[in-house]
């Protein structure tokens, strides 16, 4: 009588999230793409308001850091959001945009809170609506870095990320100096302008603050590689390249 050989073992199923985790990155997918847009309401209201009262200058107006970090927020909100709805994971490449973005959020909002809340704009611009300031300086700044704390997917970052971190406020500051320097003698923050504060103490700003953006960096690193181990012993698997 003729053996027939065994059937083949099914191949074993690919880990599959826990309801808990996938439910969790899925919300958070949907309030990225919700804080995305209030950014953007935010900027708009900002802009229309300027422009009524006759106070927006382009050049200056995006030029702040506040500023540009709203739009970076925007985009890179809305691609995580996209993400989180269609995937378990993340590219590594998004979670190194991520993990910069966290650092630049906990900055401005720790920073304009410190230091330039309750002083008069330097063009003289008076906000009728608190909303714009609010979202910019407080809840998007919460939002981004409470997200980071909880969202599953994320990778297991390298500390050399910092250097990635750095890359864009280090830019940022060099053309804010030479524009006000040998440019147009504009100046986006008094902590930049040596005839205000002199160069020590503008190096004083510069490195204190430096040195709080890469802090806040080294921090959203350490998380996220806790956090990836966490989450990928509740079946979502890291972030891959």
């Amino acid at each position: 009588m003729s053996q027939f050989p065994a059937p083949a073992s099914p191949p074993p199923l690919a880990d599959t999230p826990r309801p808990i985790a996938l439910i969790l990155r899925r919300g958070l997918g949907v309030l990225n793409i919700a804080f995305a847009f209030a950014i953007a309401i935010g900027l708009a209201v900002n802009i229309a308001d300027r422009l009524i009262q006759g106070i927006f200058n382009p050049t200056h107006y995006f030029h702040y850091f506040t500023i540009q970090t709203c739009i970076i927020n925007i985009i890179v909100l809305l691609i995580g959001g996209i993400f989180a709805l269609m995937r378990t994971n993340d590219p590594r490449w998004y979670s190194i945009v991520r993990a910069s973005i966290v650092s630049y959020a906990i900055v401005t909002g720790v920073i304009y809170n410190l230091l330039l809340a309750g002083f008069p704009s330097g063009d003289g611009y008076v906000s009728t609506f608190s909303f714009p300031n609010d979202i910019q300086h407080i809840w998007a700044p919460i939002f981004i870095a409470v997200e980071w704390l909880l969202m599953p997917g994320r990778a297991r970052l390298r500390w050399g990320t910092m250097i990635i971190c750095a890359i864009f406020p280090l830019a940022w500051v060099a053309g804010s100096l030479v524009r006000g320097l040998v440019g147009d003698g504009w100046f986006p923050y008094f902590f930049l302008n040596p005839a205000g504060i002199g160069v020590g103490g503008v190096a004083m700003y510069v490195g204190g603050i430096a040195v709080f953006t890469l802090a806040n960096c080294a921090m959203a690193i350490a998380i996220g590689r806790v956090q990836a181990r966490v989450f990928t012993t509740d079946g979502v698997s890291r972030a891959r390249a």
